[in-house]
């Protein structure tokens, strides 16, 4: 016995210790804050548990629980007062809610009108109903009514589609419903037919279908939302008038106190047609001719053209094109493209033709490119009317007469010409000869001295040398070895700058696209100093230098670029890399010049500025001091002119790029290493701008 007592302590103890362990629920706010009976409250709070919901000692009915969100019901007589929590753990109180008086039940007093078909509009007269369109809920015959505008007198409501006749029924929120007395659903407003589907602006237009007004002033008609003039109206007829400014679109009808209907296919306004142009502009009877343009449609039963008066067989209409037929005994003349009254004329005028007859052409024969000149009879006077082609090849007509064509051959195998202009064509009775004129591709070098060796690569050069003619401003060059792909020749004595023309026998001949410089005799006199360290600058004498693109090799290092003083000096600083060697000149083709010896020493110790390089002489003008010792760091080297700090932008042990400062005058840099020494540079003078 004393067991069991024990035993039902500890387990009283233990169940006290859960239920004070449990977490504390928290009400975080309630929307509305006030509302009569019948309201959803929403409870926003946290740790809500298996809570129950008090309003005073009223329970409240829950719909919905969430984690974070419990929707409630406000019951009957319920008072106002904070919304109590009740879980194992207590009773907590939450937010306010004040409970305001039922709202009257509504009431239906009458319907405007009181029948009509679906898609017209009803107002429901009555009170009690509620001003925001989302408390009112409508039924017509069980099915959803959609509710336009809403005030506490009335319901302006649209008849559903498929409705049946029946009463209204009204729901407000919080407040009750009520039945309206027995409604109509009459025959709808609908549009069977429109006709012509498709006219201009000004045109009238059909509109056939039912629930229509026989008042015109009843029935209001928009084409893509515009409004179109009623003329006369019937219950299943109405004329309108297309108006101006109107677009491609659907014909809309609303009929007062019935409904509306819309077309269930666009109207087409029909914009005036356009003729841009026509091919060919001549021919002989049976030509189909295209007239380009646009706005056609696509009703050949629609479309009237005709030529100088004469209505022409349409068999083809598209919106951006026409196909038509030239019949015997047409005159020259415009085009006139009539459609639902709208006509327009072409700018050109047709030419009737003879028929196609071909006299002669010339040359008889010709590499690709040739010109050949065809006479005879026939001819389009439009160039791109006629089609001419070698071996079934197409060939360029650069102009065209009614008796003359000018075409450009294209390459093709030898053989006959096929000349088609309209529905006439001809082939030339001779062959015409194609030619294989050679092709260069390239040459090199691009420049040089006189008994420079140069490589002239193409095709078609055949392999017969006697037959191969090669020339540079009409003074011919020694061809030393000629095959089909490539010609080797050597500059001569006296020859001047200009393209290099290879002539291959009876095959024409070819030149080069660019020019090929004759240059003056180079040779390199000195190379000073021919001792130093890298850094150093060198200046090399000579003659014949090129304007820009050389560059000096010392041996162990890459080239670097030089700088071209005049046509007799260049100048290079010794790279980094180089090593005790001979020094050569790189020319722009590759091709390379000795220029000496040049010996390289150790760097000496300390700091020096032994030259300086500038860009200009004038205030902010780039310039580089040449020297040693110097830290890679930039950050590490401190230059000074005349006492005055200047900016470093880069450094090498060797080099520093400079900015020269604004104050002119004459000077010495003067540059401090960190933990190194320093050195001046020879006088220098800054130019005043």
């Amino acid at each position: 016995m004393v067991r069991t007592k024990v035993a039902v302590c500890v387990l009283t103890l233990t169940l006290a210790g859960i239920a004070s362990a449990q977490p504390r629920p928290v009400v975080e706010r309630i929307q509305p804050t006030s509302g009569p009976p019948g309201t959803q409250l929403q409870i926003i709070g946290r740790r809500l548990g298996n809570a129950r919901i008090f309003l005073g000692n009223q329970e409240l009915q829950v719909l919905q629980r969430l984690p974070n969100r419990w929707t409630v019901v406000v019951p009957a007589n319920a008072p106002s007062g904070s919304i109590l929590i009740r879980t194992r753990r207590g009773e907590f109180a939450g937010p306010y809610f004040r409970v305001t008086a039922a709202r009257p039940g509504p009431q239906i007093t009458g319907l405007q009108p009181a029948s009509g078909p679906p898609g017209s509009e009803v107002r429901i007269l009555g009170s009690n109903f509620s001003p925001r369109i989302a408390d009112n809920i409508v039924f017509l015959n069980d099915r959803p009514v959609v509710v336009r505008s809403a005030t506490p007198t009335s319901l302006q409501v649209i008849v559903p589609s498929g409705a049946t006749s029946g009463s209204f029924t009204v729901r407000v929120l919080h407040a009750g419903e009520t039945v309206s007395p027995p409604f109509a659903v009459g025959l709808g407003t609908g549009i069977t037919s429109v006709e012509p589907p498709m006219a201009p602006v000004g045109a009238t237009v059909v509109i056939r279908g039912t629930g229509f007004s026989p008042r015109i002033r009843d029935n209001r008609v928009y084409l893509n939302n515009r409004r179109v003039r009623v003329r006369g109206a019937t219950p299943t007829e109405l004329t309108v008038i297309v108006p101006r400014r109107a677009t491609t679109g659907t014909l809309l009808v609303d009929v007062r106190g019935a409904g509306r209907a819309n077309s269930s296919i666009p109207f087409t306004v029909q914009e005036r047609p356009l003729i841009r142009d026509f091919a060919p502009a001549s021919g002989p009877p049976g030509t189909m001719v295209v007239i380009r343009g646009q706005n056609f449609g696509a009703d050949p039963r629609a479309v009237r053209v005709s030529l100088a008066g004469r209505p022409l067989p349409v068999r083809a209409v598209v919106p951006d094109h026409i196909d038509v037929e030239i019949p015997p005994g047409v005159r020259t003349g415009p085009f006139e493209v009539s459609i639902h009254g709208l006509t327009v004329s072409s700018r050109g005028r047709f030419v009737p033709a003879q028929p196609l007859e071909l006299y002669s052409f010339e040359p008889r024969s010709g590499g690709a490119g040739t010109i050949v000149t065809f006479r005879g009879r026939g001819f389009s006077p439009r160039p791109q009317d006629n089609v001419v082609t070698l071996s079934g090849v197409g060939c360029q007509v650069i102009s065209a007469t009614q008796s003359e064509l000018r075409v450009r051959v294209p390459s093709a195998p030898s053989g006959a010409f096929t000349i088609q202009s309209g529905q006439s064509a001809t082939t030339t009775r001779q062959p015409f000869g194609s030619t294989t004129p050679p092709f260069i591709a390239s040459f090199d070098p691009r420049s040089g001295p006189v008994g420079t060796l140069v490589t002239i690569r193409g095709s078609n050069f055949g392999h017969r040398p006697g037959l191969v003619r090669v020339e540079m401003g009409r003074q011919p060059l020694a061809v030393q070895s000629a095959s089909d792909s490539q010609i080797q020749v050597v500059i001569p004595p006296g020859a001047r700058r200009g393209r290099i023309a290879v002539t291959v026998g009876m095959q024409g001949g070819a030149v080069t696209p660019e020019d090929f410089v004759v240059e003056a005799h180079r040779q390199v006199s000195s190379l000073t100093p021919s001792v130093g360290y890298a850094g150093t600058q060198v200046v090399i004498r000579g003659q014949g230098f090129p304007r820009r693109g050389a560059r000096i090799a010392f041996t162990g290092a890459p080239p670097v670029a030089a700088q071209r003083i005049s046509p007799v000096e260049l100048r290079a600083q010794v790279p980094a890399r180089a090593t005790t060697g001979p020094v050569t000149i790189v020319l722009p083709n590759g091709r390379t010049m000795p220029a000496g010896t040049f010996q390289v020493q150790a760097v000496p110790a300390g700091t020096a500025i032994t030259t300086v390089s500038p860009q200009c002489a004038y205030p902010g003008c780039r310039a580089t001091l040449v020297g040693y010792g110097f830290s890679p760091n930039q950050r590490f080297n401190r230059v000074r002119f005349n006492g005055r700090p200047v900016p470093v932008e880069a450094a090498t042990p060797t080099t520093l790029q400079i900015v020269l400062p604004d104050h002119p005058g004459n000077g010495r840099f003067e540059v401090i290493v960190r933990r190194g020494g320093t050195g001046q540079s020879p006088p220098f003078m800054i130019l005043r701008r």
